[in-house]
């Protein structure tokens, strides 16, 4: 019950409105995403890393998304997403 009272957010809450996240906008721009399997997890990821540290280094990001695999091998696109959205 590691969840009880918190507060979650899935990949569809992070928009505001009709309006994508900054995030969202930057995965789009560096073409991040492939198959689409591992990105709502590591889009979660990310934006709680940015809430935390609006402005990461290249390990921090890496370090961050440690925890999520993607096979199709956009790794290195969603890191250079994440620090694109960071910098926006």
């Amino acid at each position: 019950w590691a969840a009880a009272g918190k507060r979650i957010t899935t990949v569809e809450g992070l928009s505001e409105g009709r309006e994508l996240h900054p995030l969202q906008h930057a995965f789009l721009a560096e073409q991040a995403a492939q198959c689409g399997y591992c990105t709502s997890g590591i889009l979660i990821s990310a934006a709680a890393l940015l809430a935390k540290n609006p402005r990461p280094t290249e390990r921090e990001v890496r370090e961050a998304l440690d925890r999520n695999l993607c096979r199709c091998g956009s790794h290195n696109r969603m890191v250079r997403a994440v620090l694109r959205a960071a910098q926006e």
